[in-house]
């Protein structure tokens, strides 16, 4: 047997065994339509009340976290001014209590300035 002629028979057989599908019919469902209960309709509108009272409750909550961020926003500013005025009050304190500042004072207005006589106090 020549080798061709094994080549042109497996083809042959090949294509003999393979069924040739037919293509499906398309089938058609019929859907019934099918009756709903009081006791559905009482719980989808259960369901719907419920839902619905939850989303307002839940836009609620988000508009008093928000509010209260910026009360807190508003504390935190007010807190941050009274800080800094303290901070500004302090160093002026620290700078009219200097010593140069005590002298250019003493000067001023005639008076002497003896460190034997002179005690610092502090907190």
């Amino acid at each position: 047997m020549d080798k061709m002629d094994f080549n042109t028979n497996v083809a042959k057989k090949l294509t003999e065994t393979q069924p040739v599908q037919q293509p499906r019919q398309a089938t058609q469902t019929q859907f019934q339509s099918v009756a709903i209960s009081k006791f559905e309709y009482l719980l989808t509108g259960c369901c719907a009340l419920v839902i619905c009272a939850m989303m307002i409750s839940l836009i609620s909550a988000k508009i008093s976290v928000n509010n209260s961020q910026r009360h807190l926003q508003n504390i935190q500013t007010q807190i941050s001014k009274v800080n800094n005025s303290n901070i500004s009050q302090q160093q002026e304190i620290g700078d009219l209590t200097s010593q140069s500042n005590l002298q250019k004072i003493a000067a001023k207005y005639n008076l002497n300035d003896s460190n034997t006589n002179v005690r610092n106090v502090n907190k």
